[in-house]
């Protein structure tokens, strides 16, 4: 009975020590885990960020519409739980992403905007305001982009908006022809904007929203560009006017490889232009407005006349 008894102690006592050597390891293990593991920071999120969050929701979901008053600060303060100073914040947010617009005196407040291309451009400008940008990145994105786009609206273009883009060409035609070599600053300036406002057309002509508010906002940026650089010169306006009634005619014929190789070479020719008379202005880089418009400035004034043959370039 005795004998019994030691034996049934020593296996608890084995069983024991079994079972205190397995805890000791998991323990250690655990310890392991706890002191080794590294641990990353949370995200927050301000409170702010959730409303600005929430009242764009609610534009997604049309539950507030273009032209619809938000509720005075107080009452939103009130009814999100939060500071003025906080709700205010969040206001501001949206009015420079272009969601909301305040407006002063009786009957005044914070409204819901109307989303368009002007609101998107103003919300871009002040984001790329922190970027150094030059005329050298809009080049890079127009030779990538333009001749595509034009390949495609080869395909999707009407003949109303065909009719629209020789309108425009013979109009250039006509203002080139009756100024002859002698263009004076503002008729340069009248022709080098038709000749944007065709570039414009052709996006347009893709019918795809996205590469029609891009070129939109590209060419924006070229407005200021050549505003500061370029100079009344005959031959650089006659050639892009040339080039322009070149992809036309292809755009006519629905050609889209012959209207996409004729858009690269006119791409690639204002871009040396650009830079052969940059090396003689000065350097210019963007600079934006409060609004977020862009417009570029040059370290040198440019001269009055020059004399632009692609030839040479």
């Amino acid at each position: 009975m005795l004998q019994n008894f030691e034996k049934i102690k020593k296996r608890l006592d084995k069983l024991v020590s079994v079972l205190y050597d397995s805890i000791s390891f998991y323990n250690f293990i655990f310890y392991l885990y706890v002191n080794l593991m590294k641990f990353e920071p949370l995200q927050t999120t301000r409170v702010s960020e959730l409303i600005e969050a929430h009242i764009k929701r609610a534009v997604l979901d049309e539950k507030l519409k273009p032209g619809d008053k938000l509720p005075t600060e107080k009452q939103m303060a009130q009814q999100f739980g939060v500071s003025l100073v906080t709700l205010r914040e969040a206001l501001r947010a949206l009015e420079i992403l272009g969601l909301i617009e305040k407006k002063k005196g009786q009957g005044g407040g914070a409204f819901i905007s109307e989303i368009g291309n002007e609101s998107i451009k103003n919300s871009l400008g002040h984001y790329l305001s922190f970027k150094d940008l030059s005329h050298e990145h809009l080049y890079e994105v127009r030779k990538i982009i333009e001749p595509s786009v034009v390949r495609l609206a080869a395909q999707k273009i009407s003949t109303d908006e065909i009719e629209k883009i020789e309108e425009n060409v013979l109009y250039c035609e006509q203002k080139l022809g009756e100024v002859r070599s002698l263009i004076e600053e503002k008729d340069f300036f009248d022709l080098d904007d038709r000749n944007n406002t065709f570039h414009q057309l052709i996006a347009n002509a893709t019918h795809n929203p996205i590469l029609s508010l891009t070129i939109d906002y590209i060419l924006d940026f070229l407005e200021g560009c050549e505003t500061t650089l370029l100079v009344p010169d005959f031959n650089y306006t006659s050639e892009n006017i040339r080039d322009h009634r070149n992809i036309l005619e292809h755009l006519k014929r629905r050609d889209g490889q012959k209207c996409e190789q004729e858009m690269i070479v006119h791409l690639k020719r204002l871009d040396e232009y650009l830079v052969a008379l940059k090396r003689r202005t000065g350097k210019s880089r963007v600079v934006f407005s409060s609004e977020g418009k862009a417009h570029f400035v040059s370290t040198e004034k440019k001269n009055r006349f020059t004399n632009y043959n692609s030839k040479t370039l």
